[in-house]
């Protein structure tokens, strides 16, 4: 049965538990609220990926994989465009996922899609490149991959701390 409310509810409690480091309580929360949503609302990827991250955070990776891949799913269909700002954003954390799993091929494989010159958020997508480029040994690609992500993020400030996040990651 959809109850919008209560399941919008449920993940707002859920998200407070799990910023507050409450990983386990949050989890039996997410999933009923996930019962609950309208397949059609707009916050339903958002559910996904904050139950994928706190599944993510206790160790249960293959769930977490299932929810960002959900919260991917729900947001193209929702979206159907894959250039948009959430669907951008759906494909990020499901490659970092992959990134923290050391399968930097399957995270290239997952932006992708995404990834073309001019998009909104394209320096997002091409941090996560850098990172995998990296990963698998191509430092001088995952270079450039850098620079354009630091040339194309949209604030001085997020623009300096790109810079040292690369710098810190050897690939700067």
């Amino acid at each position: 049965m959809i109850d919008q409310p209560k399941a919008q509810s449920l993940a707002k409690q859920a998200f407070e538990l799990w910023e507050a480091g409450e990983s386990e309580s949050a989890v039996p929360i997410y999933q009923e609220a996930l019962l609950l949503a309208d397949p059609q609302h707009h916050g339903l990827p958002d559910y996904h990926r904050e139950f994928a991250g706190a599944l993510s955070v206790l160790g249960r990776i293959a769930e977490a994989e299932e929810q960002y891949k959900l919260s991917l799913c729900v947001q193209l269909r929702q979206d159907g465009n894959e250039f948009t700002p959430g669907v951008i954003v759906a494909r990020y954390f499901l490659a970092e996922h992959f990134l923290r799993q050391e399968e930097p091929v399957v995270a290239l494989e997952t932006i992708e899609p995404s990834l073309r010159d001019g998009v909104t958020m394209e320096w997002l997508l091409r941090l996560v490149k850098s990172c995998a480029l990296n990963a698998v040994g191509h430092k001088e690609e995952a270079r450039i991959e850098a620079i354009l992500s630091i040339e194309k993020v949209p604030s001085d400030t997020k623009r300096e701390q790109l810079s040292k996040y690369f710098a810190e990651k050897g690939i700067l």
